[in-house]
């Protein structure tokens, strides 16, 4: 069944700028979303008064942004999924991407983000992500003929730090994972990145071994260019970067839960990136490589080899794209 197709989804009420437009509230309309909201969000009756009197509360104190969120999901090919991931519908009530923007333009973002998605990837690519099988992107051999793939997918357990995720496996193993959203902005596609992690425990072997089979190349940065690759694709302006003041993980509800690991701010300057007015960091979509022969003698064969492989990469992820933009 084409769960993409079944219902057109909504294209009003919210704005790209993270403001909403003013509408017309209709109490019986609001009554019918919110009742379908309710059950989709609580389909088990073991679910707990309190969550579902918070639910109910966060709801009525974000009236507008709860309703036009609610009404997305439910007319939009979202709707078959909220059915399978309950936490969906609460989405718009929790922390994402950045701590400190307001539950308004939150709920712009995750709309703005779903909808991106399938106007560029395509029906086929969306319903294989959104079922978390995922679509590999590229598959490129290290210098040994170790293997790696990068993936594209969405899983729930990165789903406050962004709507979709590139996934870098090393011989079959999955060590990095990079989420980010896509978002309209005017007439422009800007990519929003809300987390990098890491395999879990100590990994620093497996990512010293993984570099060493890049040539160099960390595996870090090279999801990033993937990254720069996809955006080139879609015609992306911008590249906003989390930085690890404004994680999610850094607000009141997680601060006690959650540790960040990562040296957001650091691997964004490595990136090429400064800082914005937000305080997150913009890196530029697309990079010069500095001319072989700019190179130290000893070390050109090394980068000849490292472009290579990141040529690879670009036209793998190129054709993937290119073509679930054709279907």
């Amino acid at each position: 069944m084409d769960i993409v197709e079944q219902k057109a989804p909504l294209v009003a009420y919210l704005n790209p700028f993270g403001r909403l437009r003013e509408f017309s509230f209709d109490v019986g309309r609001f009554a019918s979303d919110f009742s379908w909201a309710y059950r989709m969000a609580f389909p088990s009756r073991v679910v707990s008064y309190d969550r579902r009197s918070r639910f109910v509360f966060r709801t009525l104190m974000n009236l507008q942004p709860s309703a036009c969120w609610f009404r997305f999901l439910k007319e939009s090919y979202l709707s078959d999924i909220a059915a399978k991931e309950p936490s969906l519908v609460e989405a718009v009530h929790r922390p994402f991407f950045d701590r400190n923007i307001t539950v308004a333009k939150r709920a712009t973002l995750l709309k703005g983000h779903f909808e991106l998605f399938h106007a560029i990837f395509g029906t086929q690519q969306t319903v294989e992500v959104m079922a978390g099988n995922g679509v590999s992107l590229c598959r490129i051999d290290g210098k040994a003929g170790e293997n790696f793939e990068i993936k594209l997918f969405r899983r729930e357990t990165f789903k406050r730090e962004g709507g979709v995720t590139l996934e870098l496996a090393f011989n079959n193993v999955a060590i990095l994972w990079l989420t980010f959203s896509l978002v309209r902005s005017g007439h422009e596609v800007l990519i929003k990145v809300g987390g990098v992690q890491s395999k879990a425990g100590d990994c620093r072997e497996l990512v010293r071994d993984a570099t060493h089979a890049l040539h160099g190349i960390q595996p870090r940065l090279l999801l990033i260019e993937a990254l720069r690759t996809i955006a080139s694709q879609i015609n992306c302006t911008k590249i906003e970067c989390i930085s690890k003041e404004n994680h999610i993980y850094r607000s009141w509800r997680y601060r006690s839960k959650k540790t960040i690991n990562a040296e957001y701010n650091q691997l964004w300057l490595l990136a090429g990136g400064r800082e914005n007015r937000n305080g997150n960091f913009d890196i530029p979509s697309f990079v010069d490589e500095k001319p072989i022969d700019e190179r130290p003698s000893k070390k050109r064969s090394e980068y000849r080899r490292r472009s290579a492989l990141l040529e690879a990469m670009r036209q793998q992820i190129h054709g993937e794209v290119l073509g679930a933009k054709r279907a």
